[in-house]
């Protein structure tokens, strides 16, 4: 839930705005503009239908109706909006997904999400381990290869599937 606080709107990018470069408010914003660069709010960041962010978003909370060409990361709540378009990774506490939202990426929803993170690791061309790192600690989740007949395989756990 958004607090009374936040739902104060501190600033108003109009339609119409173009804005190059960072953007950083302490409070809540409403993009209906161009913000050609990245976000960062300590409240709530609304992207109203005609706004558009070309960059990364950091924000307390984000609701998102219109388009984002890069990651989003709220520290609480994110909600797409019906016809909002993310082409970026996202990451939040709380996410909320309305029908005809179109969304190229991944989504994170973890309660310290900086304290988790994966990787691939090639160990050969033929042959990627996809892990998880956790405080330094290693947990082989999925491998794939080549078989001996070199057909491909693809094992769980170090078991055939």
């Amino acid at each position: 839930m958004i607090s009374s606080k936040e739902e104060r709107l501190n600033t108003i990018i109009g339609q119409g705005t173009v804005l190059k470069g960072e953007c950083s408010v302490k409070g809540t914003v409403r993009v209906d503009g161009v913000i050609d660069g990245s976000l960062i709010a300590s409240g709530v960041a609304i992207l109203g239908k005609s706004g558009c962010v070309k960059g990364d978003m950091k924000v307390q909370n984000a609701i998102v109706g219109g388009k984002v060409e890069g990651n989003v990361i709220a520290q609480g709540r994110l909600e797409l909006q019906t016809g909002a378009d993310v082409q970026g990774d996202v990451a939040a506490r709380k996410l909320i997904v309305e029908e005809g939202v179109f969304f190229d990426g991944s989504c994170s929803m973890e309660t310290e999400p900086a304290g988790i993170r994966k990787e691939e690791i090639a160990d050969s061309p033929e042959k990627k381990i996809e892990v998880t790192l956790e405080k330094e600690k290693k947990i082989k989740i999925e491998e794939s290869g080549v078989s001996p007949d070199g057909e491909d395989e693809l094992t769980f756990r170090g078991e055939s599937l």
